[in-house]
């Protein structure tokens, strides 16, 4: 009988310090698919930046789990550039691809985190075809117009080589977070937060 209370009181100590574990867990848990707002520190760019550059967002507000402030306003996170190209001749537009790591809490705490953002360039190649084929008529116009008969092809041709060079002399767009922009990066992964009072 003196077993069966014993194992009984160890049985309730440990659902009990497990219940209390999950509760406090479950209050200080950022989901998957949790959304953070944050402000850019310095600003990036696919014309200079380069992959495994880092950089420092803020927080712009608070998260909260109800009325519980887990992540303050002016918490430092930390990202690297896992991906940069430049934009290119023949209308190539930049493209960058940024992962969220680290989040800096008080006490000098951190945990480890997973966000992915990617921006990347409307492409001008559809403007590029263009030129091509504008030269290519415009060219054929004139050749037509001085009347001999080779004078429309030879134009044609002059003119499409004339737009292919328009179209790679084209540069794309870069793309950019400026200093000071307020963007949302979104966890991919879970992320328990050690018990605060804010």
């Amino acid at each position: 009988m003196i077993i069966l209370r014993q194992t009984a009181k160890v049985f309730a100590i440990i659902f009990l310090f497990f219940a209390i574990s999950d509760a406090q867990s479950s209050i200080y848990r950022l989901e998957a698919g949790t959304k953070i707002r944050v402000k850019m520190d310095v600003e990036v760019n696919s014309e200079v930046g380069a992959k495994n550059d880092t950089f420092i967002v803020k927080t712009d507000q608070p998260v909260r789990n109800g009325e519980t402030i887990l992540v303050p306003v002016g918490t430092l996170i930390e990202g690297r550039i896992v991906d940069s190209s430049a934009a290119q001749s023949g209308g190539r537009g930049g493209k960058l691809i940024l992962r969220f790591e680290k989040i800096l809490l008080e006490g000098g705490e951190s945990r480890t985190i997973e966000a992915l953002r990617e921006l990347k360039a409307e492409s001008s190649q559809k403007a590029s075809v263009l030129s091509i084929i504008g030269g290519t008529a415009i060219g054929a116009l004139i050749g037509a117009v001085t009347k001999s008969g080779s004078g429309a092809l030879i134009g044609a041709g002059i003119g499409a080589g004339a737009g292919t060079g328009v179209a790679l002399a084209r540069k794309g767009k870069n793309v950019r977070i400026k200093t000071g922009e307020i963007f949302e990066i979104v966890l991919a992964k879970e992320v328990v937060l050690p018990v605060r009072d804010y």
